[in-house]
């Protein structure tokens, strides 16, 4: 018998795996034969290559109607996606460690959690208009997951004195714990939902359980514990009246009743597991007041109020190596900054995009930039050879020029263009 593209796809969206640096896919159904990626690959019981050359890839998901598989890279630290045409990187700037990632496929948004920003992100399914929707308030945030119809996201949070499960509106609004009653287990780590039934469910990586519980956290079942399979799972999903998950140990991709945990059937023994598996939108433009600070690898803009509330998206490596200043244009919404190790000034949009080098030359010791906000004018300071002087161009590096030079080890600018 044979099956659709979504029935093949669904149960094994943990297939993800992090050192084996490949997307492998596996079905019981015999005789399916279908193209993806450019790759021809035939279930059974067999392992096929869907997508090759993936490293560290931890979270994916699948918008059925495009016909687009997306997944997260925690090495590159990006988002990507790709269909029959190929693949494409659609969230490159601004990411830390996305580990979970799902989509919303009635409004064509994507979401994603990064376990080292603490936040969760979305934005469109290309990756454009993205904004913080939750921030602060996590310790070690892993799994996510959608109910579009409902619209709810669910994540899991295996913080070491609070593991825990929340829950929030698709908007961000009404944060609220569903589960946190962890004496059955301390490690919530794969999330997936029973749509139809309208439950969590999920895995626990210290008691190796996987339990299910309704959407407010009510009616908990612990489905399967201290199975042979079932040693230390990571991801999991739903297919049918079946669950399905993964497991570090063993290497196995393995299924069972999705309510009693019997008849559990392996699907999948393989090294190729390795050691790891796997809007309403707030614009910028209505941002008050953020605090804009850098260290030397990353630039980050919060929330005057809410100091873990990430209004921007964060520049890091590798578009930031060691930065010295920063400066802020806000008709245009863009960031300045000099870099002292590849001695430039580069400048992007708050939302990660358009990030482009404007001064490339003779910016040696840059420790002063300022923006002149009414003519366009940028301003920084530099030193050479115990000479320093000011330069100024315009915001697109044109027009470039030294004014004032022979300066005695200036630090910083500042200009007031109302007064000149």
């Amino acid at each position: 018998s044979c099956c659709s593209l979504n029935d093949l796809l669904s149960p094994l969206k943990m297939l993800l795996m992090r050192l084996s640096r490949r997307l492998c896919v596996t079905h019981t159904h015999a005789a399916v034969t279908i193209r993806f990626m450019n790759i021809l690959f035939i279930t059974g019981s067999s392992l096929s290559l869907l997508v090759p050359g993936l490293r560290n890839t931890i979270a994916l998901d699948f918008h059925f109607n495009h016909s687009l598989l997306y997944w997260t890279d925690v090495v590159e630290d990006k988002i990507y996606r790709g269909r029959v045409t190929g693949i494409e990187v659609v969230v490159q700037h601004g990411l830390a460690t996305p580990e979970g990632l799902a989509v919303d496929w009635i409004t064509g948004k994507l979401y994603w959690i990064d376990s080292n920003l603490d936040q969760i992100e979305v934005a469109l399914l290309n990756g454009e208009m993205r904004t913080t929707l939750i921030a602060g308030g996590m310790e070690h945030p892993r799994a996510i997951a959608l109910d579009p119809g409902q619209g709810i996201l669910f994540w899991t949070d295996w913080d070491a004195t609070f593991p825990r499960i929340e829950a929030a509106s698709m908007s961000g609004g009404g944060r609220h714990i569903v589960f946190k009653d962890m004496e059955i287990g301390a490690w919530p780590n794969g999330l997936t939902l029973d749509h139809l039934e309208k439950r969590i469910v999920w895995t626990d990586a210290r008691s190796d359980a996987i339990f299910s519980a309704l959407y407010d956290g009510s009616g908990v079942i612990e489905i399967l514990r201290g199975h042979e399979y079932l040693s230390h799972p990571f991801a999991v999903s739903l297919f049918g009246g079946n669950v399905y998950w993964t497991d570090w140990r063993t290497n196995t991709l393995a299924r069972a009743n999705k309510w009693t945990g019997q008849n559990v059937t392996v699907i999948q023994k393989t090294s190729c597991f390795s050691n790891y598996f796997s809007l309403c939108f707030v614009s910028p433009s209505a941002l008050k007041r953020f605090l804009l600070y850098v260290r030397r690898s990353e630039i980050r803009g919060v929330d005057i109020e809410n100091p873990y509330m990430n209004v921007m998206t964060a520049l890091t490596v590798p578009d930031i190596d060691d930065v010295a200043v920063v400066d802020y244009d806000a008709l245009e919404e863009r960031i300045y900054w000099a870099d002292i190790k590849t001695q430039t000034i580069k400048r992007a949009f708050i939302n990660g995009t358009q990030l482009e080098t404007i001064i490339s030359a003779d910016i040696v010791n840059c420790r002063g930039l300022a923006l002149d906000w009414l003519s366009r004018n940028l301003y920084w300071l530099s030193s050479e050879n115990d000479e320093s002087q000011i330069n100024v161009a315009r915001f697109d590096g044109s027009l470039k020029t030294s004014i004032i030079h022979g300066i005695d080890k200036p630090r910083c600018l500042v200009v007031h263009p109302a007064k000149g």
